[in-house]
């Protein structure tokens, strides 16, 4: 599975990353579009950040002349290759940017696919052969990604950590009575399960938090402004924000976008792209195991207001509520870093990037 899984990720860089050199206009002067059409099975997944479109410029032979290239696209694809030659490298021991870039990659994906779904009624009419391929390429993709993901999350282990377990108390009076408040407790505390791994710090689920949000808008940004500039959908969107306010609107967005993003992620996986980074996981604290449902209860329970702050307290409301935890895998502190500071400098420079190309 390791050869397959480094194999197929690196053939789709190579070849993702060479889409954006065909010079598309020289096939279709010459009839030639069934080619993009072949090559489009390895395009890469395009995001951006609200409306910043960060682009490259590479100067053709023709004067003035240029070739447009999303640098997102091109960065994912290299988070995407270092992440698979790490992983082959260390014999399957790194898989945290792999991880992140898969499962980015299969949320992405499933967005995309929703999209096209959404708009199948029209496209299909006029484009019945190119709607069916082009849906046929997102399920493929997400297919070989989830068989990925299932297979490096089931090489995961939790991070073993020694619990007290309470003696229990000798009643030396067997006619003693006990209050409906004390059985009701009881009751509750044998549903309670104290499991003997290490919870996530507040640092790893802050950094949960700004990740995971930072990753929403990435994906959501383009379908968000796509539906606002759209003539079906202008005139609603725009009366609708008219009424509850821009800034409300885009907010609303977010949060649909949340939902989706965590159903996703942490509905099939347990774990979001963010908690690849920090190899951490969502878990059961209660004897149920952890079910689609039970995500779906935690994800709706983070759309209350100032819910991020309860985690200053001893549980946060989407974990106490839902009666779910986040316990570490075991992981290499020092890989942890790097795998930070490397998707920082590479964000940064992208940031940098497009502010330049602004003047």
């Amino acid at each position: 599975m390791k050869n397959k899984i480094t194999l197929i990720s690196i053939f789709y860089c190579i070849l993702g990353t060479l889409i954006y050199f065909i010079d598309f206009e020289f096939l279709i002067k010459n009839n030639s579009e069934y080619v993009i059409h072949i090559f489009n099975f390895f395009s890469s997944i395009r995001f951006d950040f609200l409306l910043f479109e960060n682009e490259l410029e590479i100067p053709l032979a023709e004067e003035g002349s240029y070739r447009i290239i999303p640098l997102n696209s091109i960065i994912f694809t290299f988070v995407l290759l270092i992440g698979s030659l790490l992983y082959f490298i260390s014999n399957e021991k790194k898989t945290r940017l792999l991880r992140l870039a898969m499962l980015f990659f299969f949320i992405a994906k499933s967005v995309h696919l929703f999209f096209l779904l959404f708009n199948i009624t029209e496209s299909i009419k006029t484009y019945t052969f190119l709607t069916l391929y082009y849906i046929f390429i997102d399920i493929f993709w997400l297919f070989l990604a989830y068989k990925a993901l299932v297979y490096l999350n089931s090489l995961k282990e939790l991070m073993p950590v020694e619990i007290e377990v309470p003696k229990p108390e000798i009643k030396t009076n067997s006619t003693e009575r006990v209050s409906a408040r004390e059985i009701m407790n009881q009751s509750l505390e044998k549903k309670a399960i104290q499991l003997p791994f290490e919870k996530a710090s507040i640092g790893d689920r802050l950094l949960n938090y700004l990740f995971d949000t930072f990753f929403v808008i990435l994906i959501f940004s383009p379908y968000i402004f796509g539906l606002a500039k759209s003539k079906e959908y202008r005139d609603s969107i725009n009366e609708l924000g008219s009424e509850i306010g821009e800034n409300v609107l885009f907010l609303l967005f977010i949060a649909l976008g949340r939902i989706i993003y965590y159903l996703l992620s942490e509905g099939i996986f347990h774990i979001s792209p963010a908690k690849a980074l920090t190899e951490t996981q969502v878990y059961a604290t209660s004897e149920n195991k952890l079910n689609f449902t039970t995500i779906t209860g935690r994800t709706f329970i983070r759309l209350i207001p100032f819910e991020a702050f309860s985690f200053f307290g001893k549980n946060g409301w989407h974990d106490e509520l839902s009666n779910t935890t986040v316990l570490k895998n075991k992981q290499n502190l020092n890989t942890k870093i790097y795998s930070i500071l490397f998707l920082l400098v590479i964000f940064i420079a992208s940031i940098i990037n497009g502010i330049w190309d602004k003047f």
